[in-house]
C-alpha cells in the first residue's frame, strides 16, 4: 500500500500538472472499488476549475472551484496516472475513473484489486474518513521543526501512556499519527534503536522525541528518493521510485544488518508477525 512519502509525491505530480485546470468530461468505468465511485462526480465536477490538491495521511483531496472536494484513496494497488495534452488518451485495463481537462491532459485512476476509495464532499467539512486521523508527521511548510516536533511529542506521551500494545502496531494506527504503513514503520524504528515488540507506554519522552525525528528524516529521504516502489506504485507520470535501494531492514530477512557491519558484527535481520504484519528488525541495534 502506497504510504505518506508515496502519496505526497503523487500529490506533488497532480498539483504541479493539473492546478487551475478546467474539467471537461467525467467517465465511471468500474464502479465497484471499496465503495462505489458517485454517480454525481460526472455531474458535479464538468466546467469546475482544480484550485489545489492536498494531503491528509495516505488520503489526496482535489479542491475544486464549486465548492467541492474529491477524495482519492489508493487501497493497495492503486495509482494516479496523468496523461499529458497531445499524447492522446487509451483506455487501461483496471481503469474506475477517467478526468479529461479542457486543457487537454487525462487523470487516470486504476486499481487492479479493488481496494481504493474516491468520494465527493463539500470542501467545509471534514469528510467522515478524515475526522479520527491523527496528527501529520511532517509539519507544514513555514512551521519550525523543533517546535513541531516538541508539540507532537507531548502529544504521542500522553498518547502512548494509554497503549500497551507494541509500539509498532500503536504506529500503525491512523487514528494515533497520520500516513504512516509498514515500510517506514520499520525502517523509523530501526533508526531511532527501538524493539518492534516494545509497548508504547514503556517508552520515556526522551526515546518518543528520537521516534519522532527518525520518521521525519526517513520520511523526507522517502519523499526525496521518489518513494519506494515494489509492485504497482509509480509516480503520476509512470515512473518508480528507488528508495527501496535505501531500505535498512524491510524486506531484508535474512540478511546482514549494514550498521552491525560497520561495527565488526555480523547480526541477521529477523522477521517476526505482528497482528497479521511482518516487522523486521535488528536484534542488537534495536532494544
Amino acid at each position: 500500500m502506497p504510504e505518506l512519502p508515496e502519496v505526497e509525491i503523487i500529490r506533488r505530480g497532480l498539483e504541479k500538472k493539473l492546478i487551475n485546470h478546467t474539467i471537461q468530461s467525467v467517465q465511471r468505468h468500474r464502479i465497484n472499488l471499496r465503495q462505489s465511485i458517485p454517480i454525481t462526480l460526472e455531474t458535479c465536477l464538468a466546467n469546475t476549475r482544480i484550485i489545489k490538491f492536498n494531503r491528509r495521511g495516505k488520503y489526496i483531496l482535489m479542491e475544486l472551484s464549486n465548492g467541492l472536494t474529491v477524495l482519492f484513496h489508493l487501497g493497495m494497488s492503486g495509482k494516479i496516472i496523468v496523461q499529458p495534452s497531445g499524447s492522446g488518451y487509451e483506455k487501461q485495463k483496471h481503469e474506475h475513473l477517467t478526468i479529461l481537462t479542457y486543457e487537454g491532459e487525462c487523470l487516470q485512476f486504476i486499481d487492479p484489486r479493488r481496494f481504493g476509495i474516491i468520494d465527493l464532499f463539500p470542501t467545509n467539512t471534514t469528510h467522515n474518513l478524515l475526522k479520527m486521523m491523527g496528527p501529520e508527521p511532517l509539519p507544514d511548510t513555514g512551521i519550525n521543526v523543533s517546535s513541531h516536533q516538541a508539540i507532537l511529542c507531548d502529544y504521542l506521551h500522553e498518547k502512548f501512556k494509554l497503549k500497551k500494545q507494541s509500539i509498532k502496531n500503536t504506529m500503525l494506527d491512523q487514528r494515533v499519527i497520520a500516513g504512516l504503513g509498514n515500510i517506514y514503520v520499520c525502517e523509523s524504528l530501526f533508526l531511532a534503536g527501538i524493539s518492534p515488540f516494545q509497548s508504547a507506554c514503556e517508552l520515556k519522552r526522551q526515546e518518543i522525541l528520537l521516534l519522532i525525528q527518525s520518521i521525519q528524516s526517513i520520511l523526507l529521504k522517502a519523499i526525496e528518493s521518489g518513494g519506494s516502489s515494489m509492485r504497482d506504485y509509480v509516480h503520476s507520470n509512470g515512473e518508480k521510485g528507488y528508495f527501496q535501494m535505501q531500505w535498512n531492514v524491510y524486506g531484508k530477512e535474512g540478511e546482514l544488518c549494514n550498521y552491525c557491519l560497520q561495527k565488526g558484527r555480523k547480526t541477521v535481520i529477523k522477521r517476526a508477525v505482528q497482528a497479521g504484519r511482518s516487522s523486521f528488525y535488528c536484534e542488537i541495534c534495536q532494544k
